[in-house]
């Protein structure tokens, strides 16, 4: 029997009329055509993508014979006792990425900074560079560092030959994390974008002692 009520909710069904005019058509074709703009930016990537490929590049010291890279830039180390520091190659803006670390020897910085703030050594910190604005990672002692901040102090040395660190940027979360392979110890922060704006980039600072460190 020819039912007129089933007739018309099938003619209507195909589309919704919102208050402010925007028409959704109820095929899968078609949602992503009329998405809101702003409900596609609202999506995050779940997908932890593994950083193969990571260079040190653009050292910043005082004395360029300071520094070394080896392994085609997945190695640096210093050989004076003179503060320097490195970004990585890559720039990061969206996703999740996963970056290894192994501390071969010494007491480095490791976290990221925005590619666009030049790291600057501070003279009042005997040159240091990770006391400069935009940087965020973990010191020796695992001391949390925020815009260049130290923001707590904890007896747990970061200094221990051969351990792999494993960082992971959530740039849809602005959230930076990082955990000891070899301990399971591990710790997390949120990354202030407004003093680290995206891109971001990898970022190792090197003391004034023997420090080696590589991306594995």
């Amino acid at each position: 029997m020819y039912d007129v009520k089933t007739t018309a909710l099938s003619c209507i069904l195909p589309c919704l009329i919102l208050s402010g005019g925007i028409f959704l058509l109820f095929q899968n074709r078609n949602i992503e055509k009329y998405m809101p703009f702003s409900a596609r930016l609202a999506i995050k990537s779940s997908i932890v993508n593994t950083v193969n490929d990571e260079q040190f590049v653009n050292i910043y010291t005082s004395d360029e014979s300071a520094v070394q890279l080896l392994d085609n830039g997945r190695t640096i180390m210093n050989v004076k006792f003179i503060r320097a520091c490195a970004l990585g190659i890559h720039s990061y803006s969206s996703g999740i990425y996963r970056i290894r670390i192994k501390v071969d020897r010494g007491c480095p910085c490791l976290g990221i900074r925005s590619r666009n703030i030049p790291p600057t050594p501070n003279a009042a910190a005997a040159g240091r560079y990770d006391t400069s604005p935009s940087t965020y990672g973990w010191g020796c002692d695992y001391q949390r560092m925020l815009n260049g901040q130290y923001d707590r102090y904890r007896a747990d040395s970061l200094e221990r030959d051969g351990h792999v660190y494993v960082i992971t940027l959530n740039c849809d979360e602005h959230k930076l994390s990082i955990v000891n392979e070899n301990t399971k110890e591990q710790d997390q922060m949120e990354v202030d974008a407004r003093y680290a704006p995206f891109p971001w980039c990898l970022f190792v600072d090197l003391p004034r002692v023997n420090t080696r460190v590589s991306l594995v």
